[in-house]
Protein backbone atom coordinates (compact mmCIF):
# COMPACT_ATOMS: atom_id res chain seq x y z
CA UNK A 1 0.00 0.00 0.00
CA UNK A 2 2.63 2.48 0.50
CA UNK A 3 4.37 1.90 -2.50
CA UNK A 4 0.87 2.67 -4.32
CA UNK A 5 0.74 6.06 -2.07
CA UNK A 6 4.10 6.99 -2.80
CA UNK A 7 3.39 6.44 -7.07
CA UNK A 8 0.66 8.44 -6.18
CA UNK A 9 2.30 11.52 -4.31
CA UNK A 10 4.88 11.50 -7.43
CA UNK A 11 2.29 11.06 -10.10
CA UNK A 12 0.78 14.16 -8.74
CA UNK A 13 3.78 16.47 -8.46
CA UNK A 14 4.62 14.94 -12.26
CA UNK A 15 1.13 16.34 -13.36
CA UNK A 16 1.22 19.44 -11.21
CA UNK A 17 4.34 20.52 -13.21
CA UNK A 18 2.66 19.67 -16.75
CA UNK A 19 -0.45 21.76 -15.59
CA UNK A 20 1.36 24.93 -14.99
CA UNK A 21 3.55 24.50 -17.40
CA UNK A 22 0.95 24.00 -20.49
CA UNK A 23 -1.35 26.59 -18.45
CA UNK A 24 -3.96 24.48 -18.39
CA UNK A 25 -5.71 26.39 -15.62
CA UNK A 26 -4.74 29.24 -13.31
CA UNK A 27 -1.72 28.76 -11.77
CA UNK A 28 -2.87 29.43 -8.26
CA UNK A 29 -5.61 27.18 -8.55
CA UNK A 30 -3.72 24.07 -10.43
CA UNK A 31 -1.18 24.45 -7.33
CA UNK A 32 -3.23 24.44 -4.61
CA UNK A 33 -5.06 21.74 -5.97
CA UNK A 34 -1.35 19.88 -6.75
CA UNK A 35 -0.31 20.92 -2.86
CA UNK A 36 -3.79 19.52 -1.24
CA UNK A 37 -3.49 16.02 -3.31
CA UNK A 38 0.41 16.17 -2.49
CA UNK A 39 -0.42 16.24 1.48
CA UNK A 40 -3.21 13.85 1.64
CA UNK A 41 -0.96 11.10 -0.10
CA UNK A 42 1.66 11.82 2.38
CA UNK A 43 -0.64 12.07 5.43
CA UNK A 44 -2.63 8.91 4.46
CA UNK A 45 1.24 7.19 3.57
CA UNK A 46 2.33 8.31 7.36
CA UNK A 47 -0.90 7.07 8.86
CA UNK A 48 -0.99 3.57 7.08
CA UNK A 49 2.63 2.22 6.53
CA UNK A 50 4.75 4.57 9.37
CA UNK A 51 2.03 4.34 11.90
CA UNK A 52 2.26 7.73 13.31
CA UNK A 53 -0.15 9.83 15.31
CA UNK A 54 -2.64 12.02 13.89
CA UNK A 55 -0.67 15.03 14.74
CA UNK A 56 2.35 13.65 13.56
CA UNK A 57 1.12 13.07 9.83
CA UNK A 58 -0.38 16.01 9.27
CA UNK A 59 3.00 17.96 10.08
CA UNK A 60 4.90 15.33 8.13
CA UNK A 61 2.00 16.17 5.13
CA UNK A 62 2.54 20.21 6.21
CA UNK A 63 6.82 19.80 5.54
CA UNK A 64 6.50 17.19 2.96
CA UNK A 65 3.58 17.05 0.55
CA UNK A 66 3.02 20.99 0.60
CA UNK A 67 7.14 21.63 0.47
CA UNK A 68 7.46 19.49 -2.53
CA UNK A 69 4.44 21.27 -4.35
CA UNK A 70 5.43 24.78 -3.76
CA UNK A 71 9.10 23.51 -4.69
CA UNK A 72 7.19 21.97 -8.13
CA UNK A 73 4.94 25.09 -8.54
CA UNK A 74 8.03 27.89 -8.33
CA UNK A 75 10.04 25.50 -11.32
CA UNK A 76 7.21 25.38 -13.41
CA UNK A 77 6.05 29.02 -13.05
CA UNK A 78 10.04 29.65 -13.97
CA UNK A 79 10.04 27.57 -16.74
CA UNK A 80 7.02 29.19 -18.05
CA UNK A 81 7.77 32.44 -17.36
CA UNK A 82 11.00 32.33 -19.10
CA UNK A 83 10.54 30.27 -21.99
CA UNK A 84 10.48 32.21 -25.72
CA UNK A 85 7.53 33.70 -27.06
CA UNK A 86 6.00 31.33 -30.25
CA UNK A 87 6.92 34.67 -32.57
CA UNK A 88 10.18 34.29 -31.77
CA UNK A 89 12.45 32.37 -34.15
CA UNK A 90 15.40 30.71 -32.14
CA UNK A 91 18.68 30.54 -34.47
CA UNK A 92 21.35 27.95 -33.27
CA UNK A 93 25.17 28.72 -33.87
CA UNK A 94 27.02 25.78 -35.24
CA UNK A 95 29.16 24.18 -32.38
CA UNK A 96 33.11 23.85 -32.80
CA UNK A 97 32.68 20.53 -34.00
CA UNK A 98 30.50 21.75 -37.28
CA UNK A 99 33.00 24.45 -37.72
CA UNK A 100 36.08 22.72 -37.48
CA UNK A 101 34.64 20.08 -39.92
CA UNK A 102 33.55 23.21 -42.17
CA UNK A 103 37.43 24.12 -42.09
CA UNK A 104 38.69 20.90 -42.75
CA UNK A 105 36.48 20.72 -45.97
CA UNK A 106 37.43 23.88 -47.04
CA UNK A 107 40.85 22.88 -46.48
CA UNK A 108 40.83 19.81 -48.85
CA UNK A 109 38.55 21.21 -51.53
CA UNK A 110 41.57 24.18 -51.81
CA UNK A 111 44.43 21.34 -51.86
CA UNK A 112 42.23 19.45 -54.54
Amino acid sequence: MGVILLLLFAATLFVLYIAIRRAWGPALTVGGLGAILSLLWVVLYALLVEETSLGQAIFGGIVVGLGFAAVVVIIAVFFRANQPSADITLISQPNQEEQARDRRDADSQETE
